[in-house]
């Protein structure tokens, strides 16, 4: 821990050192030695091994304990009853009635974070102004109404073989219809929270609704933009995408 200004509560305080993604629900990709691989596009490979996931002094001692008891476990244990069975079957979709705020600000909170972080893997995350609207509906427990960071998710699965992906992205800045939204990648879902106002009506009929009503669907990953940019990562080394 080190002594510094706490990007949540804003208060000086302890730092304590902690995951972007929490442990528990961020399953990343690992090697043969059980290493998680990190794709960067560097090298000759363009993977490289780490440690642990990814890690740094964001918030006070106070502010992660919020954060974990409010967002992290309520949504861990909701997700044990819903999370999607493997093989997946190509036309079926879950349908479930969850906690509106903590399950929307959960993903929330991970954006939040991936934001304010210095990390050149999350450099591409560039909230502006939404920093700290962000930082006060996290603080107050305020998940806004259905349209306001619209959260929708859609499970990755293999088309072959209805398997799920296994594999975690950095968040990523996305244009959907001319409208700003990121993604990112856990859990075999990839969660879409919309930033700008208006647009994306596909994205936003599926969003989490204020009653609760969750309805995630299934996308083949082969048909995702994520198989063009890790291809471009590891065969052609480009570099992470720009802000």
């Amino acid at each position: 821990m080190k002594l510094g200004l706490c990007k949540l509560c804003l208060r000086e305080g302890l730092l304590q050192k902690s995951h972007i993604f929490p442990k528990s629900v961020a399953k990343p990709l690992r090697g043969a030695k059980g290493h998680l691989l990190e794709v960067h596009g560097r090298g000759r490979y363009g993977v490289e091994p780490r440690q642990d996931g990814l890690k740094e002094e964001l918030l006070c001692t106070e502010c992660e304990a919020f954060c974990n008891t409010n967002y992290e476990v309520p949504f861990r244990d909701t997700w044990k009853k819903l999370r999607p069975v493997e093989p997946w079957v190509p036309g079926t979709m879950i349908q479930a009635k969850v906690d509106y705020s903590t399950f929307k600000l959960f993903h929330l909170l991970n954006l939040f974070r991936a934001g304010i972080s210095q990390l050149v893997e999350l450099r591409g995350v560039q909230l502006g102004p939404h920093e700290a609207v962000l930082r006060r509906m996290i603080l107050e427990g305020d998940p806004g109404e259905t349209q306001q960071y619209a959260v929708a998710g859609l499970i990755l699965f293999d088309k072959r073989d209805g398997s799920l992906m296994h594999f975690n992205g950095y968040p990523k800045r996305d244009i959907r219809d001319r409208r700003t939204s990121y993604s990112m990648i856990y859990l075999h879902t990839e969660w879409i929270v919309l930033i700008s106002k208006g647009g994306a009506d596909m994205v936003r009929r599926l969003a989490l609704q204020q009653d609760g009503a969750l309805m995630l669907i299934g996308h083949p990953w082969q048909e995702h933009p994520i198989l063009a940019e890790m291809a471009s990562r590891t065969v052609g080394k480009a570099e992470l995408p720009p802000p």
